[in-house]
């Protein structure tokens, strides 16, 4: 047995095109949706979200929007949750893991993260040292850029 279902919504039918507009005023005007952060396709009245949000009651907000607008006959929902990373975590992140590392002495550096950037400073024992570091830095969840101010005295 097989089951199509279609869905028949009340009133003028309304084409993709149009349903795609009101959904990006719709996006634009709620306060609650990060600007440029979330995108949707329309495809026969289906409505696929994607993009990506800080917080989960975004992503709610998001599809709950979406469902109230007129022609839209579901929601497909793949946008991604990923919450922020506040410094003073990263920078916890990465002394734990210059702890762990054998390889690194932990008591001579020193971390500093701002702006998706950790500034490591301090002394290391050898150029392995200073680039064992420098690679955990940059494996820390928010990092984008390392700038290594270590100097190397064996």
């Amino acid at each position: 047995m097989a089951d199509d279902l279609k869905v028949k919504l009340s009133g003028a039918p309304r084409d993709d095109s149009d349903i795609a507009r009101a959904i990006a005023h719709v996006l634009e005007w709620n306060v609650q949706v990060p600007e440029g952060k979330v995108h949707a396709r329309v495809q026969d009245g289906w409505v696929t979200l994607e993009g990506e949000v800080e917080y989960e009651y975004q992503r709610h907000a998001v599809e709950r929007s979406i469902r109230q607008v007129r022609g839209v006959a579901g929601v497909t929902d793949t946008i991604t949750v990923r919450p922020p990373v506040s410094p003073e975590r990263v920078q916890t992140v990465i002394e734990d893991a210059f702890r762990r590392e054998a390889e690194i002495d932990a008591r001579h550096i020193r971390v500093e993260v701002s702006d998706h950037t950790a500034k490591l400073y301090g002394h290391v024992h050898s150029l392995h040292e200073a680039a064992a570091a420098r690679a955990a830095a940059a494996a820390a969840p928010g990092v984008a850029t390392v700038e290594s101010h270590l100097v190397v005295s064996p």
